[in-house]
């Protein structure tokens, strides 16, 4: 019980750091991981780990509306994350659903551009929501997929 708790504990963890500093912590690696070597469930780790991540997301947006005045939120790529949604103004939100989902562009950008461009912060969250959904899944299952499951 202890066990499972620490777990999920840190798979939530896990979504949530990844979502905020993605270029230190990957959590696909650690989902695969967790898929390989524990008799986990799916649906709690892929559950807890996009929770972690929407949090992220929701965090970076509010960034990119100005909510937090961070060194940490200062982006480069302002103007390419800025430029790509903008390019495609009317499918701003079909962007989402693919960064979401493939992590191209990437969704910290594309969050942060997001908020700055003040897309609807429901209609956000729940694309992001259903897009890490579908690829904490497909990462879950791969090591049952390609037989690497114990």
């Amino acid at each position: 019980m202890a066990t499972t708790f620490a777990l999920y504990a840190a798979t939530f963890l896990m979504g949530l750091a990844s979502g905020l500093i993605p270029f230190v912590i990957n959590l696909e690696i650690y989902i695969l991981g967790v898929a390989a070597l524990s008799h986990a469930a799916a649906a709690p780790i892929v559950g807890l780990a996009a929770a972690g991540q929407l949090l992220a997301k929701f965090l970076l947006y509010q960034a990119g509306r100005g909510a937090f005045n961070s060194r940490f939120v200062r982006w480069k790529r302002r103007e390419a994350a800025m430029s790509t949604l903008e390019k495609y103004r009317g499918h701003s939100l079909a962007v989402v659903a693919l960064s979401s989902v493939t992590g191209l562009p990437p969704l910290y950008g594309v969050s942060l551009a997001a908020g700055a461009m003040a897309l609807p912060v429901r209609k956000f969250l729940v694309i992001v929501a259903l897009g890490r959904i579908v690829r904490f899944t497909v990462v879950f299952l791969a090591p049952a997929w390609l037989h690497l499951k114990r």
